[in-house]
Formats: C-alpha cells, structure tokens, sequence
C-alpha cells in the first residue's frame, strides 16, 4: 500500500507542507483504497454498475470534495425566479419526430474539449460556457472557447468558487451583451474583479431556455432537437471515484445538488439506459472527463430537475 501512495503522490504532484499532513493524507487514501478494491468486487459480482478508482482526489476527504470541487449555490436557491423573465422561455418541443435510440453531439464535432475547474466550486461556469460553446458551434458553425473566470467574477448573483447557479449565468451573458473568450479573459481558479472587456471578441446570448418539470423523456427531445443541456446534480456519494460503467446509486438525491455538468447523449449499455455528462474536473477524471449517469431511473440525481440551455 505505501507502494501505491508513493506512485500516487509522483503521478499527481502531490506536495505536503510538513510530515503530519502526509500522515493525514496518506490515511484518507488508504481509506479510500479499501473502499476502492471493496466496490470493485461488488461490481465483479454484479452487485453495481459501476466501478470507482484512484485519482487527483483520492486523498480528499467526501467533506473536502463537496467544499473544494462542488457547488450549484444554495441547495434550497430558486433555479428561477421573477429576476429572469426576460431572458428566459419554457422550452416548445415537437413531439411528433421519432428520436434515436441512441445519440451524441461529440459525433457531431458539437462538443468542446473537457476542461479542469481546479480546486475551486466553479463548476456551475464550466456547465455554462459549455453549454454556449457546443450551441455557437451548432447554429453557427464556428468554434470559440469561453471564459469561466469572467462568469466567476461577474455573476452577481453568484459567489464565486463558493457556487452559483447555471441560470444566473445566462441571465447575466444576455444581459452584459456578452461574454469574453478563454484566451482574453483565461481561468485563474479564484474570484477576482469584474474585468469584462467589451472591445474583445465576445458571444453574445438572448437569454436561456430551461425545462419546467424534471421529465427524463422531455430532457431527451431538449437534448436532440435544441443542443447539449446544463444539469446541476447531486455529485456526492461516489461520483467524484467514478471510473467506469453506469452510475447509479441508490441514495442520490433527486432534490438536493452540489455539482453541474453538461449534457451531450445518451444511450443503453447492457440493457442499461445512461444519460452522457460531461464533466469538468480534466480529461484525465473518469471515461476521458464524461461520466455515464443512470437513465429513466426516475430522474436519477436530479439530473433532469435544474436543466437549461442557452437562446442565441
């Protein structure tokens, strides 16, 4: 086991101020490791559909995690209130076109690579310019790569790496007329001053549409015949070792969330539907940054409760 701290710490660059803390770390990992080999047999066993694995949190606390790596604001927050009408709409879906049985914008060239929030709880921007960016590159045709720091530092409504909301963030875009790209406003992990910069290259939004009730089946037509969607979800539990398989679990909160991501397919594997996130927490974090979250098993993790995506 000290083997596998030691290749963990060089693989990761893991650094401790002083031998007490490596002692501290080096036992959460243990911990985990145990946990790790013991859910792995589980689903050897057919007993979970899922496996879970090391990696860049392996020696985070599950209270860490949720402070360092989460946070949608205020779990109790209304997604949407009377501050958002005008730049909001109920989504009008045709029912009447038959849907694939299975779907992905990625093989579409819709989709922006995977990118690393850092230990900061942005993930609620990240869910956001993700969104922008796959539907620019569908009704557009062209490629851009948007700033999650301006969004991290000018959302009022939002508090930085302590959470915001998806809705407040394209509230604020359509209402700012704007938002900057990555390489003129870059990401730096930590609220600082708004530094918007009007005479930059921006994308600018209408505002956003959002789906009114958490309907799995209304997701997917959202999904197929608008675009990639944000989701906030409950990302305890497992998620942040998640390596592999469909995740489920039976204590994911359809009504409580700490994480967002960015819808871009869905599927069944093994007779097993899945919702296809994407994630970002790098490329390097479960099936290349995306993770696969149980379908039609009502509305598992809220993940079809906060769903919105944005109006060009």
């Amino acid at each position: 086991m000290l083997e596998k701290w030691e290749e963990f710490k060089k693989l990761h660059g893991k650094l401790f101020t002083n031998q007490e803390e490596e002692y501290i770390r080096r036992h959460i990992f243990q911990k985990k490791l145990r946990k790790i080999e013991k859910h792995n047999d589980r689903y050897r066993r057919g007993l979970e559909t899922y496996e879970i694995g090391l990696n860049q949190f392996s020696d985070y606390t599950g209270e860490e995690i949720s402070i360092k790596l989460h946070s949608v604001e205020n779990q109790t927050q209304l997604f949407y209130s009377h501050q958002h009408e005008n730049f909001l709409k109920k989504q009008q879906i045709d029912f009447s076109t038959a849907l694939p049985l299975e779907f992905d914008w990625r093989t579409k060239g819709m989709v922006t690579p995977v990118k690393d929030q850092g230990v900061c709880g942005s993930c609620w921007a990240f869910s956001t310019t993700g969104a922008i960016e796959s539907h620019y590159m569908i009704y557009k045709n062209s490629v851009v790569i948007l700033s999650e720091q301006q969004l991290l530092d000018c959302v009022p409504e939002a508090e930085g790496c302590s959470g915001g909301w998806m809705s407040d963030a394209f509230k604020y875009v359509a209402k700012n007329h704007g938002i900057n790209y990555y390489h003129d406003y870059p990401y730096e992990g930590l609220k600082k001053t708004c530094r918007y910069n009007a005479t930059k290259p921006k994308i600018v939004i209408w505002g956003f549409e959002y789906l009114s009730q958490p309907d799995e089946d209304m997701l997917k037509r959202m999904l197929v015949m608008r675009g990639p969607v944000s989701v906030a979800i409950d990302g305890t539990g497992n998620f942040p070792d998640y390596t592999n398989g469909i995740y489920y679990n039976p204590t994911c909160s359809r009504n409580t969330f700490s994480h967002a991501g960015v819808i871009v397919g869905y599927g069944s594997e093994n007779g097993q539907d899945f919702w296809l996130l994407k994630n970002s927490w790098g490329q390097e974090w479960g099936l290349d940054g995306y993770i696969k979250i149980a379908r039609n098993r009502g509305n598992h993790c809220g993940i079809a409760s906060k769903a919105s995506y944005p109006v060009f």
